[in-house]
């Protein structure tokens, strides 16, 4: 059983188009951080980070429906063609406190972020340009985005002297995403999205590579309580496909209910690196980390928009295929596996 005590705080987002600054974003910015302030408690799970942008996160991320900001570009990349000019959203995910472990037989141990909060912070950036607002007519309502955000795993420590600790004492996963994406108006009520999502790690971001470290139990000429670290790297390539179909406006043309659809499908990062022992190389290794598909389906329908007041219901459905994730069985150069 495994429980998490954490704040987080999304924020540092800001947008333009051409000639009108967009007060209301930092607003939004605002009240997602305060609302992200309060703390509570939230139930483990395998290391997909949510918080991808400000407002999304204040609606606790149920925004692929409306996908009306440059995180558009990460929840559902169709939306892209509902914004105007070059706008720009950065942000990051301050994550700390601690998790609580408790075995069948009652033991406990505690672990953290290697710290207070985890460093560096997850972190989102995204770019978007409408095209045909910049001058680029002959390519029709095309809008082209940028995207690099931090999708899975950040880091997590545990005692040396803890119950698992032959386990796992430290492990990170600092992966990025670039997402290269592109959306096209087909019609007024109908947006087509298609990205790429390219997963990498850079020295740049914390450790650089997947890393593990752990107390040796023994074996392979290792001595028994030398500190072992697994790591491994590489590049791998995924696509998003994604729609965003407005099914009624009211008479100012603005959206009263719409449908958001997305897919990204799986990826295979074929890891690289080394086992180490007290800080010398025992072998080269190498590992496979199989990225999950992930699809979404979202609604948002007003029931009240004017100009003078607005309500909102939204939901969506995210379906994770964590099952394509067997296990990180590590092969060394001798051929030897460690599970």
């Amino acid at each position: 059983m495994r429980r998490n005590r954490a704040a987080t705080v999304v924020g540092g987002c800001w947008g333009w188009s051409d000639s009108v600054l967009q007060i209301w974003s930092a607003w939004v910015c605002v009240l997602a951080l305060c609302v992200a302030c309060i703390p509570g408690m939230a139930s483990a799970q395998v290391p997909r980070i949510q918080g991808q942008g400000a407002a999304a996160s204040a609606m606790s991320n149920a925004f692929a429906a409306q996908a009306d900001d440059p995180s558009a570009l990460h929840y559902n990349p169709a939306g892209m063609t509902q914004l105007q000019g070059l706008q720009l959203m950065a942000g990051a995910m301050i994550s700390g406190g601690t998790t609580n472990f408790t075995s069948p037989a009652g033991v406990t141990a505690t672990g953290d972020r290697n710290g207070s909060a985890a460093w560096p912070p997850p972190a989102h950036t995204y770019i978007t340009a409408n095209l045909k607002d910049l001058g680029l007519t002959a390519l029709g309502d095309l809008s082209a985005g940028i995207g690099l955000t931090v999708p899975f795993g950040s880091l997590t420590r545990w005692p040396n002297d803890g119950p698992f600790k032959t386990a796992t004492t430290f492990s990170t996963l600092p992966l990025l995403d670039i997402k290269p994406t592109l959306a096209y108006k087909a019609t007024e009520n109908l947006s087509l999205g298609l990205g790429a999502d390219i997963y990498t790690f850079s020295g740049l971001v914390g450790e650089g590579h997947i890393e593990k470290q752990s107390v040796w139990p023994g074996g392979l000429g290792i001595p028994t309580g030398s500190k072992v670290e697994l790591s491994g790297k590489d590049t791998a390539a995924g696509f998003n496909v994604s729609l965003l179909y407005t099914a009624l406006r009211n008479e100012n043309g603005k959206p009263l209910a719409n449908i958001g659809i997305v897919y990204r499908s799986q990826a295979t990062l074929h890891l690289s690196g080394a086992l180490l022992a007290n800080g010398a190389t025992v072998s080269d290794a190498r590992a496979t980390l199989v990225l999950p598909q992930v699809i979404t389906g979202a609604i948002a329908i007003w029931p009240v928009r004017t100009n003078e007041r607005e309500w909102k219901l939204e939901m969506d459905v995210d379906y994770v295929g964590w099952k394509s994730i067997r296990n990180l069985d590590l092969t060394l150069a001798n051929g030897v596996t460690i599970a």
